[in-house]
């Protein structure tokens, strides 16, 4: 198991490396222009290129270069930020500040990045983690009782509710979500992390992350409910089920120790290739709630093309998603005691 785990940690390096340069380059081959989105919205419009170029202190790599050449802001923010060299160059010297731990600054609103960085994971992680715990018992309990008690009118309902969340997108639910319990009834805050005028105490903090995560757990369990049902009935069907009963074994016994252990395995399956869907998704219910997490985060960024900030989101999601996906294989063998890695 030792050794799994390292080989899994080890194949991590490249997988990252692959990772981070693809979307690397996709973004920047994408069309639009970063640098024009950071003049929308700073104090440098109306000034001049000497004008720019005096308050960036880029005096020296453009001296000589005057307005009269006809040489934009915008141009020289390219130049600076190393947006015109080739993609593999802009990528190594990318790489070669983030292994010094150093993701570099906002290209809109030059803030460094890591410091950012360390409040949004955590936020993220705490939605995520919560709402995939949850996701998981109504799931597996739901899921359970559904096949245990199959075509009864439990079993009709859960079903038809089952069949209207996977058909309905995430952001719409949330939508749904927050037009009537937070605006209609008023149960909870429409968005937000906490309350400024209260100071955000822990019960303020829990009580606005109530609604996301009932949100997101409630989404995410859809799917999970009909793979347990599936799997629980099928496993109900196997020979060695009726052997047991044959036995005189109890139900429980039989419920607890043959049926619902053997249905697991697949189900654990699911989970582990449901939780890139559910970090990545969390972009749709943090904007939606006007959750200040990673998603958010990269949401803004993408409308701005941010690039910096983007790239660093997507490596901090891709090790999320790597380390999850090997607790997920992990499992398999407390699972399933006959899986064993060499």
């Amino acid at each position: 198991m030792t050794q799994y785990i390292i080989r899994r940690l080890l194949m991590v390096v490249p997988m990252m490396f692959v990772i981070t340069y693809l979307n690397f380059a996709l973004m920047r081959l994408a069309p639009g222009d970063p640098t024009l989105f950071m003049f929308l919205a700073s104090d440098t419009q109306g000034m001049t290129a000497q004008q720019v170029r005096d308050q960036m202190g880029i005096r020296e790599a453009y001296k000589g270069r005057g307005d009269e050449e006809g040489v934009s802001t915008s141009e020289f923010q390219r130049e600076r930020l190393g947006l015109n060299d080739p993609i593999p160059v802009q990528y190594f010297r990318w790489v070669s500040r983030v292994a010094q731990g150093d993701f570099g600054r906002a290209m809109r609103t030059a803030e460094l990045i890591g410091p950012q960085m360390a409040l949004r994971i955590g936020v993220t992680v705490r939605l995520t983690v919560l709402s995939l715990l949850l996701s998981i018992i109504i799931g597996l309990v739901v899921g359970s009782l559904s096949a245990i008690y199959q075509y009864s009118l439990f079993d009709n309902v859960v079903s038809f509710l089952t069949y209207i969340i996977i058909s309905v997108p995430g952001f719409l639910l949330a939508t749904w979500v927050i037009i009537i319990f937070a605006i209609k009834l008023g149960w909870f805050p429409a968005g937000g992390m906490y309350n400024p005028r209260t100071g955000g105490d822990f019960s303020d903090r829990l009580y606005h992350l109530l609604l996301p995560v009932l949100t997101m757990g409630i989404s995410g369990s859809a799917g999970l409910i009909r793979w347990t049902r599936t799997s629980v009935l099928e496993t109900m069907q196997a020979d060695f089920i009726t052997v047991s009963r044959a036995k005189g074994l109890k139900e429980s016994i039989v419920r607890s120790r043959h049926i619902f252990r053997n249905a697991l395995l697949p189900v654990v399956t699911i989970i582990g290739r449901s939780v890139p869907f559910i970090i990545g998704g969390s972009a749709f219910f943090e904007t939606a709630f006007n959750y200040p997490g990673l998603g958010m985060w990269f949401a803004q960024a993408t409308e701005a093309k941010d690039y910096s900030v983007m790239i660093a989101n997507i490596t901090v999601i891709a090790v999320m998603v790597l380390l999850a996906n090997l607790v997920v294989d992990i499992c398999y063998t407390w699972v399933d005691p006959r899986v064993r890695y060499s």
